[in-house]
Protein backbone atom coordinates (compact mmCIF):
# COMPACT_ATOMS: atom_id res chain seq x y z
CA UNK A 1 0.00 0.00 0.00
CA UNK A 2 2.77 2.79 0.47
CA UNK A 3 3.93 2.19 -2.59
CA UNK A 4 0.43 2.89 -4.32
CA UNK A 5 -0.25 5.50 -1.80
CA UNK A 6 3.23 7.23 -0.72
CA UNK A 7 2.36 6.42 3.13
CA UNK A 8 1.76 3.69 5.20
CA UNK A 9 -1.79 2.16 5.79
CA UNK A 10 -2.70 -0.01 8.70
CA UNK A 11 -6.79 -1.42 8.97
CA UNK A 12 -8.25 -1.65 12.28
CA UNK A 13 -11.56 -2.65 11.81
CA UNK A 14 -13.58 -1.31 14.89
CA UNK A 15 -17.17 -3.09 14.38
CA UNK A 16 -17.54 -6.81 14.07
CA UNK A 17 -20.44 -8.22 11.76
CA UNK A 18 -22.05 -10.87 11.97
CA UNK A 19 -24.65 -12.60 10.00
CA UNK A 20 -28.79 -12.86 11.84
CA UNK A 21 -31.06 -15.44 11.70
CA UNK A 22 -33.51 -14.15 9.42
CA UNK A 23 -36.44 -15.84 7.17
CA UNK A 24 -37.53 -14.37 3.64
CA UNK A 25 -39.17 -16.84 1.83
CA UNK A 26 -40.26 -16.10 -1.94
CA UNK A 27 -43.62 -16.18 -0.81
CA UNK A 28 -42.63 -13.64 1.22
CA UNK A 29 -40.10 -11.77 -1.11
CA UNK A 30 -43.38 -11.85 -3.51
CA UNK A 31 -45.47 -9.22 -1.52
CA UNK A 32 -42.86 -6.53 -2.27
CA UNK A 33 -42.50 -4.85 -5.68
CA UNK A 34 -38.87 -3.09 -4.66
CA UNK A 35 -36.03 -3.83 -2.54
CA UNK A 36 -33.42 -1.15 -1.27
CA UNK A 37 -29.56 -1.77 0.02
CA UNK A 38 -27.59 0.56 2.13
CA UNK A 39 -25.07 -1.39 3.01
CA UNK A 40 -23.27 -3.91 1.10
CA UNK A 41 -23.12 -5.77 4.50
CA UNK A 42 -26.75 -5.96 3.40
CA UNK A 43 -26.25 -7.09 0.07
CA UNK A 44 -24.07 -10.15 1.23
CA UNK A 45 -26.02 -11.00 3.79
CA UNK A 46 -29.64 -10.73 1.88
CA UNK A 47 -28.13 -12.52 -1.19
CA UNK A 48 -26.54 -14.98 0.50
CA UNK A 49 -29.07 -18.09 0.68
CA UNK A 50 -30.88 -16.71 -2.31
CA UNK A 51 -32.04 -17.36 -5.46
CA UNK A 52 -31.43 -13.78 -7.03
CA UNK A 53 -33.64 -14.87 -10.26
CA UNK A 54 -36.58 -14.17 -6.75
CA UNK A 55 -35.31 -10.77 -8.04
CA UNK A 56 -35.96 -10.04 -11.47
CA UNK A 57 -39.38 -8.13 -11.37
CA UNK A 58 -38.21 -6.22 -8.31
CA UNK A 59 -36.87 -2.24 -8.01
CA UNK A 60 -33.74 -2.39 -6.66
CA UNK A 61 -32.09 0.55 -5.30
CA UNK A 62 -28.89 0.74 -3.70
CA UNK A 63 -25.97 3.49 -2.90
CA UNK A 64 -23.23 4.66 -4.88
CA UNK A 65 -19.77 2.55 -4.43
CA UNK A 66 -19.44 -0.40 -2.13
CA UNK A 67 -23.40 -1.13 -1.91
CA UNK A 68 -23.61 -1.24 -5.80
CA UNK A 69 -20.66 -2.82 -6.36
CA UNK A 70 -22.06 -5.40 -4.47
CA UNK A 71 -25.17 -5.70 -6.29
CA UNK A 72 -22.80 -5.88 -9.65
CA UNK A 73 -20.69 -8.82 -8.76
CA UNK A 74 -23.93 -10.68 -7.90
CA UNK A 75 -25.22 -9.56 -11.67
CA UNK A 76 -28.32 -7.32 -10.41
CA UNK A 77 -28.10 -3.91 -11.54
CA UNK A 78 -29.90 -1.42 -9.52
CA UNK A 79 -32.76 0.70 -11.22
CA UNK A 80 -31.67 3.58 -8.72
CA UNK A 81 -28.68 4.65 -7.19
CA UNK A 82 -27.45 7.62 -4.97
CA UNK A 83 -24.16 8.88 -2.86
CA UNK A 84 -26.51 8.99 -0.04
CA UNK A 85 -29.70 7.60 2.17
CA UNK A 86 -31.43 11.45 1.77
CA UNK A 87 -30.64 11.20 -2.04
CA UNK A 88 -31.68 7.72 -2.60
CA UNK A 89 -35.12 8.44 -0.50
CA UNK A 90 -35.16 11.56 -2.38
CA UNK A 91 -34.57 9.53 -5.90
CA UNK A 92 -37.36 7.08 -5.20
CA UNK A 93 -40.08 9.43 -4.49
CA UNK A 94 -39.70 11.33 -7.62
CA UNK A 95 -39.88 7.64 -9.32
CA UNK A 96 -42.50 6.32 -7.54
CA UNK A 97 -45.16 6.49 -10.03
CA UNK A 98 -42.68 6.14 -12.90
CA UNK A 99 -41.46 2.54 -11.77
CA UNK A 100 -44.63 1.87 -9.85
CA UNK A 101 -43.17 1.18 -6.40
CA UNK A 102 -45.58 0.80 -3.68
CA UNK A 103 -43.95 -2.13 -1.21
CA UNK A 104 -40.55 -1.92 -0.50
CA UNK A 105 -38.31 -4.26 1.91
CA UNK A 106 -34.91 -2.47 3.50
CA UNK A 107 -32.50 -5.40 4.38
CA UNK A 108 -30.34 -3.82 7.07
CA UNK A 109 -28.70 -4.03 10.26
CA UNK A 110 -29.20 -3.15 14.04
CA UNK A 111 -27.32 0.04 13.86
CA UNK A 112 -29.06 1.36 10.79
CA UNK A 113 -30.47 4.74 10.69
CA UNK A 114 -34.29 5.28 9.90
CA UNK A 115 -34.00 7.75 7.63
CA UNK A 116 -34.65 6.06 4.17
CA UNK A 117 -38.13 4.77 6.46
CA UNK A 118 -39.19 8.03 7.04
CA UNK A 119 -39.04 9.44 3.67
CA UNK A 120 -40.60 6.15 1.66
CA UNK A 121 -43.26 6.15 4.04
CA UNK A 122 -44.48 9.99 4.01
CA UNK A 123 -44.65 9.54 0.56
CA UNK A 124 -47.27 6.60 0.90
CA UNK A 125 -45.61 3.51 0.17
CA UNK A 126 -45.67 0.64 2.45
CA UNK A 127 -41.85 0.36 3.91
CA UNK A 128 -40.59 -3.31 6.04
CA UNK A 129 -37.40 -3.24 7.36
CA UNK A 130 -35.39 -6.89 7.59
CA UNK A 131 -32.69 -7.19 10.30
CA UNK A 132 -30.31 -9.54 8.21
CA UNK A 133 -26.78 -8.38 9.81
CA UNK A 134 -25.58 -7.34 13.30
CA UNK A 135 -23.04 -4.77 14.08
CA UNK A 136 -21.02 -5.33 17.44
CA UNK A 137 -18.58 -2.78 18.53
CA UNK A 138 -14.97 -3.16 18.52
CA UNK A 139 -12.91 -0.70 20.32
CA UNK A 140 -9.72 -0.91 19.61
CA UNK A 141 -6.75 1.55 21.04
CA UNK A 142 -4.58 2.75 18.76
CA UNK A 143 -3.64 5.91 20.66
CA UNK A 144 -0.10 4.69 21.48
CA UNK A 145 0.02 4.42 17.36
CA UNK A 146 1.37 7.39 15.58
CA UNK A 147 -1.24 7.59 12.95
CA UNK A 148 -1.34 11.05 11.06
CA UNK A 149 -5.03 10.28 9.87
CA UNK A 150 -8.10 7.96 10.44
CA UNK A 151 -10.87 7.13 8.16
CA UNK A 152 -14.26 6.15 9.55
CA UNK A 153 -16.22 3.80 7.05
CA UNK A 154 -19.67 4.37 9.54
CA UNK A 155 -21.27 6.11 12.53
CA UNK A 156 -20.70 3.32 14.87
CA UNK A 157 -16.75 2.61 13.79
CA UNK A 158 -16.52 6.43 15.36
CA UNK A 159 -18.56 5.33 18.47
CA UNK A 160 -16.72 2.32 19.00
CA UNK A 161 -13.09 4.63 18.40
CA UNK A 162 -14.40 7.15 20.53
CA UNK A 163 -14.63 4.17 23.79
CA UNK A 164 -11.09 3.24 23.70
CA UNK A 165 -9.43 6.39 22.34
CA UNK A 166 -9.53 10.05 22.40
CA UNK A 167 -9.34 12.57 19.23
CA UNK A 168 -6.52 14.70 18.63
CA UNK A 169 -5.99 17.98 17.00
CA UNK A 170 -2.68 16.40 15.98
CA UNK A 171 -4.70 13.86 13.44
CA UNK A 172 -6.61 14.22 10.82
CA UNK A 173 -9.73 12.54 10.89
CA UNK A 174 -12.06 11.56 7.61
CA UNK A 175 -15.42 10.42 6.71
CA UNK A 176 -16.64 8.66 3.99
CA UNK A 177 -20.00 10.48 4.02
CA UNK A 178 -21.99 12.93 5.30
CA UNK A 179 -23.80 10.82 7.65
CA UNK A 180 -20.58 9.57 9.00
CA UNK A 181 -19.34 13.13 9.24
CA UNK A 182 -22.24 14.22 11.56
CA UNK A 183 -20.92 11.28 13.91
CA UNK A 184 -17.81 13.18 14.12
Amino acid sequence: AKEAFGMDLVCKSFTKIKRTDFLCSPFTLETYDSIAFTSANAVHYFLENMDHKLLANKNIFALQGATREALLLKDIVPNIIAPNVDELGKRIKWKKEELNIQRMLHPIGNLTLPDLGYVVTGAGMTYQELNVYHTELNPVPVDAIPFKAILFFSPSAIDSFSMANRFSSERVYACIGNTTFTRL
